[in-house]
């Protein structure tokens, strides 16, 4: 017995290895490597059961697995926050808050009717009164939920498009306004300049081509047939691998649009792919991940069929702001928790 799980130690580390060195890969390129982006975490976990394990049976041989995740460490701190959430990072007086929160159209409220009181317009409504973020960048959104925050009068300034599922908005005045096109009605990205106690502040509302496996991580465990089930992954793989490529073309768009700014540049959405991504890679390297720097925890975001997944984030130019806080809401209005962040511009 001991020699098995020894082998499937060492053939877990050799796969463990691969990830790590294919982690941030170009789908377009490699886009097989791509998957690794799902794999990087759930290595660290097997990982970290491994060396448990063996200092409990015979504990020279949770060496390689202790190596291992020594070596992981910066992807295990971007999969992990180990900031102090009840400590508010020094903040200036013109800091302001934004909320990225994926809606799914409310679908969950509209779903319940009048069967849940603790899923209705009035209580979504309560809750976004309660955390009161200054510019909101909602994603999925569509007329029954722009409605309901519309009439709330709680924002001023709005820019939605009913052909865009992305949308921003704003107690502060929206000086300019447009769009980055995709081409797709569901998965879109729209920007605003906003007037932030006098600096004007370009945000980015984004919500990039989603993967379409839910449905069928939903169906696979009902699948008796073997072959219906391999038919099923390799669908899942192929919609993976596809949209892998369209996310790292769009995120390329939303940069190169960014880079065209003159003013400090606040990028927020769902992004549909996790830290260990290219998606990722390419964002970091001009922008700062608010979970990263006032984080706390493993601040997953999706609820859905694939639970645990951090795939929503807020940015910010790393040249032009400071975070204070970042905090992961807990809800049941959607499919996706909303973030909430609290930053300032340094200029």
């Amino acid at each position: 017995m001991i020699r098995f799980f020894f082998i499937l130690n060492l053939i877990c580390s050799l796969v463990f290895v691969i990830t790590l060195i294919a982690a941030g890969a170009d789908p377009s390129t490699y886009w097989l490597f791509s998957i690794s982006s799902l794999l990087v975490p759930i290595f660290i976990v097997i990982h970290i059961l491994f060396v448990v394990f063996w200092l409990l049976i015979k504990w020279r041989y949770a060496i390689s697995s202790i190596l291992l995740l020594m070596f992981a460490i910066p992807q295990l701190h971007l999969m992990v926050a180990f900031n102090d959430s009840s400590i508010e990072g020094k903040c200036s007086n013109s800091a302001f808050t934004v909320m990225s929160f994926n809606l799914y159209g409310l679908k969950n409220i509209k779903i319940a009717g009048d069967q849940n009181q603790a899923l209705s317009i009035p209580k979504f409504l309560s809750f976004i009164r309660q955390h009161n973020p200054d510019v909101l960048c909602v994603q999925e959104n569509n007329f029954y939920a722009d409605e309901a925050i519309t009439k709330s009068a709680l924002y001023p300034y709005t820019h939605f498009d009913i052909q865009h599922g992305a949308s921003i908005y704003s107690r502060y005045p929206i000086v300019d306004k447009g769009f980055v096109e995709f081409g797709r009605k569901t998965n879109s990205c729209l920007w605003a300049d906003i007037l932030v106690d006098g600096k004007k502040i370009r945000f980015y509302s984004v919500h990039l081509e989603s993967n379409r496996v839910s449905k069928d991580v939903e169906t696979i465990t009902d699948k008796e047939d073997d072959p219906e089930r391999l038919a099923i992954v390799r669908r899942m793989l192929r919609n993976y691998k596809n949209s892998s490529i369209i996310r790292a073309q769009q995120t390329k768009m939303i940069l190169d649009h960014a880079q065209t700014a003159k003013n400090p540049v606040v990028i927020a959405g769902d992004f549909n792919d996790t830290p260990f991504s290219y998606v990722y890679s390419l964002l970091s390297e001009k922008y700062k991940d608010s979970f990263q720097e006032r984080g706390s925890g493993f601040g997953s975001t999706f609820v859905g069929a694939l639970p645990g997944l951090r795939i929503d984030f807020v940015w910010g130019g790393k040249k032009h702001f400071e975070f204070c806080f970042h905090r992961v809401l807990s809800t049941s209005f959607s499919d996706h928790n909303p973030i909430l962040v609290k930053l300032y511009s340094r200029i």
